[in-house]
């Protein structure tokens, strides 16, 4: 006796529908991380576009009332972590003596971005490159009070 074969019909051994179309959770993890990677890298892209356009417009020194700020901003938020006279605590010490020797490109990228796997944050939405290079200078020579 031939089969009889139709898409309404089923025999015992044709597999359902949720069984063909099986949800495959870590394929739908995979694609979702694929998709987030994309925009994240998308975003920097950008920002390192428009970021040069910013920093042409920014002042070489900061004004003397910028200072006077940035000197208060290092005094009270950097000094919550590294010690109010900046000689350490949870921070390693900013003193000019302490500075010797490091990369002054590497100390305004630590305050602009952070430094990941530590308690330091980035300060970009406060400080801009000029900000940093002030606040760098001042600390390697020693910070005013």
């Amino acid at each position: 006796m031939p089969r009889h074969s139709c898409r309404n019909c089923r025999t015992p051994d044709t597999p359902t529908q949720a069984e063909v179309f099986k949800p495959n959770p870590m394929l739908a993890l995979g694609l979702g991380l694929v998709v987030i990677t994309f925009f994240a890298v998308a975003m920097l892209a950008l920002t390192a576009l428009v970021h040069p356009a910013q920093a042409a417009d920014l002042p070489a020194t900061p004004s003397a009332e910028r200072q006077h700020e940035l000197t208060r901003f290092v005094r009270q938020e950097c000094g919550f972590c590294h010690g109010i006279h900046l000689t350490g605590g949870l921070g390693s010490p900013l003193t000019a003596e302490a500075l010797v020797g490091k990369s002054s490109d590497a100390l305004e990228a630590s305050i602009l971005y952070g430094r990941t796997g530590t308690a330091m944050p980035g300060w970009m939405p406060h400080l801009n490159e000029s900000d940093a290079n002030w606040i760098v200078t001042a600390l390697m020579k020693g910070f005013p009070e």
